[in-house]
C-alpha cells in the first residue's frame, strides 16, 4: 500500500489537487461516474457519482452528486490503497469527520474502510517527543516536564530554557483534546509569563480544530507542529489565518410567534401554567413547543389546528411527553387526558421553584434550560445594555443538524449583536464553546443572514461593530479555564463573565462581572 498525506501549506494544495485529479481521471477516463462509499458515525452509504475536488479559500474540497443526492467535504489527508483511493474529510469545522472511498465504477464496493492510520501509546509518543525536541532545541537546553494539572491527562507538556529564552511545548494523540491542550498551555502561561515561545504538536490532520481559536489569542511566538500520517515524522505547520467554513443555510424557515389564537388553544389545557410556568416557542415552522422552565412537555402542530377549525374536525394537535427525558410522544386525545393533568401535577409539584424535594429527577433535569429561562426573564440583570424585546431562544439554525449559535441571542439599545452562553456546571470548554458560537454570530452578522431570515426586524442594527459574548453560571461553577482563556482573547474581542447566584432557581442575582476587551 503506498499512503500520500495531504499536505496542508498553501503551496503545496496545487500539488495535492494535481495529484487526486489524475488519479480520478485514471479511474474513469471518460470524465463519468465514479463508485463512492461514505463512511460516517451516522452509518455508510455508496452510489455512482460525479466527483470534483477544488481549492477554495485555502482548503482541498471534495463534491460529489448523482441522482441518490450531493455532498460536499473538506480533505483533510488521503491515501491510496491500490487502485482505490480513500479520503479522509471533515465539515462543519471539524465537528462531522467520514471517510470517503473512491473508486471504478466496476470494481465490487468493500464492506468496510481500510484500517485507519495508528494511534500511538501516549507514553511512547511523549518518549518521541521528548527526542524530536532534543534534536531540535539549542545544545544545552535544559528541559523538564511540566506537572499535569489533573491526572491521568492526555495533554503533554514540557518546559525548555536557554539562557532568557524559555519554550512551552505541548503535545497529544488525541484530536477531541486540542481544547484541553490549548486550555493547559494558557494556564502554563499564567504560571510562566517569561515564556518566549510556544509549541504546539498537534495530532495529524487537526489543526483545523484549533486555528480559529488561535486566531483570536494574544501568546508569544507560537509554532505548530504536526505529526505524520503514521506518527513517524514531525512537519512545521504555518499558523496562518484559517476562519472556520460555513455554508449558506439550508434550512429558511422565519420566525413566527405564537399567534393568540395558537395561545388560547393551548391555554384551554394547560390553564395558568402557561402564563406562569411555561414558555410558547417556535420548534420550526409548523410547530410549537410548550416548555415548563426549559424543559419540553408537549408540542403543537400549527398546521393541524388551523386545518381542523376549518375543516370542523378535532383531529388532536396537541402532542405530549418528556421526550428529552426518555418518554414516548402520545397524541392528546378524551383516553390519555387523565395522563395530561397527571403530567402536569408532577410538574407543578417538583418543576418550580419553591419545592422541597430538590433531588427530584425533575428538578435537577436539564439545569441549563432553566437557567436559561430565568435568565432572560430578568435580562436587565446582566446587563443593562441588552433589549429584552429582541431575544432569540437557541437562534438561528442555519443547517438541519446545526446546534445553532447559542442558548440565545439578543441585541444592545445601540443595535450591537449580543451572543449568551449558559452553563449550570463546571465545564473547561465552556468557553470555547462560547468563542465558536461568536464566530459563527460574527460571519452570519457581517454577511447580513439574521436580516434576511427576519430576525430583529424593526431596529437599528450596529453591524461594524464586533458582537459582545457574555459568558455566565453560578459563581462557584467558572472553570479556571475560562479565565485562563479570557485573560488572552485579543482586546477588541468584547467579553463579560457574569457570576450568578448559585440558588438562581429561587432567587436570580449578579455576584459579580469580569469585563475583557474593549467596548
Amino acid at each position: 500500500m503506498r499512503t500520500t498525506a495531504g499536505r496542508r501549506a498553501p503551496s503545496d494544495l496545487t500539488a495535492d489537487l494535481h495529484a487526486l485529479t489524475a488519479h480520478l481521471a485514471a479511474l474513469s477516463p471518460t470524465r463519468g461516474l465514479l463508485r463512492v462509499q461514505a463512511f460516517t458515525p451516522q452509518g455508510s452509504s455508496g452510489g455512482e457519482y460525479h466527483v470534483e475536488l477544488a481549492v477554495s479559500y485555502g482548503k482541498l474540497t471534495v463534491t460529489y452528486w448523482g441522482p441518490k443526492g450531493s455532498a460536499c467535504w473538506r480533505v483533510e489527508r488521503y491515501a491510496r490503497h491500490g487502485t482505490a483511493l480513500r479520503l479522509d474529510v471533515s465539515r462543519r469545522v471539524g465537528a462531522e469527520r467520514g471517510q470517503l472511498i473512491i473508486t471504478s465504477p466496476d470494481e465490487a464496493p468493500d464492506e468496510a474502510p481500510p484500517e485507519a492510520f495508528p494511534t500511538p501509546d501516549m507514553t511512547r509518543w511523549k518518549a518521541c517527543v521528548r527526542t524530536w525536541l532534543n534534536r531540535n532545541l539549542p545544545a544545552g537546553v535544559r528541559i523538564t516536564s511540566l506537572r499535569q494539572r489533573r491526572y491521568p491527562s492526555p495533554v503533554a507538556g514540557w518546559r525548555a530554557q536557554y539562557g532568557n529564552t524559555v519554550w512551552l511545548v505541548f503535545t497529544t494523540t488525541g484530536p477531541a483534546t486540542l481544547r484541553r491542550l490549548l486550555g493547559d498551555a494558557l494556564h502554563a502561561l499564567d504560571a510562566l509569563p517569561a515564556a518566549t515561545h510556544l509549541w504546539l504538536l498537534l495530532p495529524p490532520d487537526s489543526r483545523v480544530e484549533l486555528l480559529p481559536f488561535l486566531s483570536l489569542l494574544r501568546v508569544p511566538q507560537v509554532r505548530l507542529y504536526e505529526a505524520a500520517p503514521d506518527w513517524s515524522a514531525v512537519h512545521p505547520l504555518a499558523p496562518g489565518h484559517q476562519l472556520p467554513l460555513i455554508t449558506e443555510p439550508v434550512r429558511l424557515w422565519r420566525y413566527r410567534p405564537p399567534t393568540p389564537a395558537e395561545l388560547q388553544y393551548l391555554r384551554q389545557w394547560f390553564g395558568d401554567a402557561l402564563d406562569t410556568h411555561c414558555e410558547v416557542v417556535p420548534a420550526g415552522g409548523s410547530t410549537l413547543s410548550v416548555r415548563w422552565y426549559g424543559l419540553e412537555c408537549a408540542r403543537l402542530q400549527r398546521r393541524v389546528v388551523a386545518e381542523e377549525k376549518a375543516a370542523g374536525r378535532t383531529t388532536p394537535a396537541l402532542r405530549f411527553g418528556l421526550t428529552t427525558l426518555g418518554q414516548p410522544s402520545r397524541p392528546l386525545t378524551a383516553r390519555n387526558r387523565a395522563d395530561f393533568h397527571a403530567l402536569l401535577d408532577s410538574l407543578g409539584r417538583y418543576r418550580t421553584p419553591a419545592t422541597r424535594e430538590v433531588g427530584h429527577p425533575l428538578y435537577r433535569a436539564h439545569p441549563e434550560r432553566w437557567l436559561d429561562v430565568a435568565v432572560r426573564r430578568q435580562l436587565h440583570l446582566i446587563d443593562e445594555a441588552l433589549d429584552p424585546a429582541h431575544v432569540r431562544v437557541q437562534a438561528p439554525h442555519f443547517s438541519r443538524d446545526t446546534l445553532g449559535l447559542a442558548d440565545f441571542v439578543t441585541l444592545t439599545h445601540t443595535g450591537r449583536l449580543a451572543v449568551v452562553e449558559l452553563k449550570a456546571d463546571a465545564d473547561a470548554d465552556f468557553i470555547w464553546q462560547g468563542l465558536t458560537y461568536w464566530l459563527r454570530a460574527v460571519h452570519h452578522w457581517q454577511q447580513g443572514d439574521f436580516l434576511r431570515r427576519g430576525y430583529f426586524a424593526g431596529t437599528q442594527h450596529d453591524r461594524c461593530t464586533l458582537p459582545h459574548l457574555y459568558l455566565l453560571a453560578p459563581t462557584l461553577r467558572f472553570h479556571p479555564t475560562v479565565r485562563a482563556v479570557a485573560r488572552r482573547l485579543r482586546t477588541d474581542l468584547p467579553v463579560t463573565l457574569v457570576g450568578v447566584t448559585e440558588r438562581w432557581r429561587q432567587s436570580l442575582r449578579v455576584v459579580f462581572r469580569e469585563c475583557f476587551g474593549k467596548f
